[in-house]
């Protein structure tokens, strides 16, 4: 339904009255409160199984996250009519720039951006690979406000302009025309780069499943799956895969030490191919003001050898907030008490860049953002994207069988379009599946599904304008937003300037 986001705000900006500011703020935070809590209904679910809060503590929460993310809503759509009796038709332009600002500044776990919705159209958003993300926001939001225009004219009743018709519709032909041609651009490249073959492994069971059972059995299960994954390759006649991958948290162990160590190991080695895997990373250490010895664990990634040695590690630089910590529970240790569940993970310092021989692609050199990291823009284009391919491993049985897989996938996704990074998605019981840089989306599988089978992807690296100069369109937008607040303020409003919208 990615159409749908064109003209998604005009019936709300259509409920808008000109004369009535305090009711516009009233309708507009409502309306942002229903969008939110609606987006965002599955956190109850993430909420329980992450703590001991009770189901009725854990609506309350998204309750108040809900209260809280809608006012942006109310600040959006509020200022639409004071902003049009100040400057005019140039509100169309403005609001949009407010918008963009606005994702970029708001706080929030799992952001939501305009622009993210069109992840399964590679026509209308590649756009990204040139503003980023935050630049198709502001077309989407700048079309819905043109359109919004028009209601109003005819509200007023005055014929629409034809040149700001024609402005917008140039605009949204403009970015659709290069989409069409930078995909057949990016797919004639995409073909010309040697791939690799990778075993996509996924399990069924859900996360009460997982946690009912040992540490022990969660991880002899993905031996199982390997197991398979081999047994199928052979009767297939297939030469070995150049890399198996197992999600986040597929090995609770640290695999440092030796009875774990030797079971990665000889996986590896029946795999003949090497294996990435999550894993626990745990190191005794002493607190020097106390004396007091303490383990410090982190949430890791590691690579073993197709001869069973282990030679690189990853430990995520962003610890989830409330899932693999508790903000502020340092300052205060109370909270630990308060709210059980949560781990207790350091971040990494650095990142990390793996590398394996393939005999297709030579050496490839590839990332790994652990879950929540991929959607973290900023992150993975100035420390994780210098790659030829990025490997993404999460566990999102956390959030049950809601939307919330989907949308974590979403987010993420737009990394390969914006880096010009092909991208490899393994999820422990879903959403796996490949995103290209022309933004095809490939081998995608349903939560909570068995899944074995080994898929092809391209290594290689597209140049993208935005892997160079990032978000500086939403900074621009932002300043955009300032400047042109501060010349409406100090406009008559009696006085409606020249405009070529108008």
């Amino acid at each position: 339904m990615d159409w749908l986001h064109w003209f998604v705000f005009v019936p709300w900006l259509w409920a808008l009255r000109e004369d009535d500011n305090h009711g516009n703020i009233v309708l507009s935070y409502l309306g942002g409160f229903v969008a939110i809590h609606t987006l965002f209904f599955w956190l109850q679910e993430s909420i329980v199984r992450f703590s001991n809060l009770p189901p009725y503590l854990a609506f309350q929460c998204v309750f108040l996250f809900a209260v809280a993310t809608g006012l942006p809503y109310a600040l959006f759509f509020g200022v639409v009519h004071p902003l049009r009796r100040r400057i005019g038709a140039w509100w169309v332009a403005l609001v949009p720039a407010i918008w963009v600002a606005g994702e970029m500044l708001q706080p929030a776990l799992f952001p939501y951006y305009q622009g993210v919705s069109q992840y399964r159209n590679p026509y209308t958003y590649q756009l990204a690979s040139v503003i980023g993300i935050y630049g198709v926001s502001y077309l989407i939001v700048l079309t819905n406000c043109a359109l919004g225009e028009v209601v109003y004219r005819l509200r007023e009743g005055r014929k629409p302009h034809a040149i700001s018709l024609g402005l917008v519709l140039a605009i949204f032909v403009g970015n659709l025309g290069f989409g069409v041609w930078r995909y057949g651009d990016v797919t004639e490249q995409l073909n010309a780069l040697p791939r690799i073959r990778v075993a996509q492994l996924q399990q069924s069971i859900t996360m009460e499943e997982r946690m009912n059972t040992s540490a022990r059995d969660a991880m002899t299960s993905w031996q199982e799956l390997t197991s398979e994954h081999i047994r199928q390759s052979i009767q297939a006649g297939e030469d070995p895969v150049d890399l198996v991958i197992w999600p986040e948290g597929s090995t609770p162990y640290d695999p440092r030490a030796f009875r774990v160590g030797r079971i990665m190991s000889n996986t590896a080695k029946n795999s003949r191919a090497p294996v990435l895997f999550g894993g626990g990373f745990a190191e005794q250490k002493t607190d020097p003001n106390t004396g007091r010895q303490y383990f410090e664990q982190r949430n890791s990634i590691y690579l073993m050898s197709e001869e069973g040695e282990l030679t690189t590690r990853y430990d995520k630089m962003v610890p989830l907030p409330f899932g693999e910590y508790i903000p502020g529970a340092e300052t205060f240790p109370i909270l630990k008490e308060w709210i059980k569940g949560p781990g207790d993970f350091q971040r990494g310092t650095e990142p990390v860049t793996f590398e394996i021989e393939t005999d297709t692609a030579g050496t490839v050199r590839f990332t790994t953002p652990i879950c929540y990291e991929a959607i973290m823009s900023s992150l993975v284009r100035t420390q994780l994207a210098d790659v030829d391919l990025m490997i993404v491993v999460t566990n999102d049985g956390w959030f049950g069988d809601t939307p919330a897989p989907h949308q974590h996938a979403m987010l993420s996704a737009i990394r390969a379009m914006e880096l010009g990074v092909p991208q490899v998605r393994i999820a422990y019981t879903g959403v796996s599946l490949n995103i290209l840089p022309n933004g095809d989306i490939e081998h995608e599988t349903d939560p909570f599904t068995h899944v074995v089978r080994t898929v092809d992807i391209p290594v290689g690296r597209i140049p993208t304008v935005y892997s160079r100069i990032g978000d500086l369109f939403a900074y621009l937008c932002g300043l955009m937003a300032i400047v042109g607040v501060v010349l409406a303020r100090r406009r008559d409003p009696a006085v409606t300037p020249p405009s070529p919208l108008s």
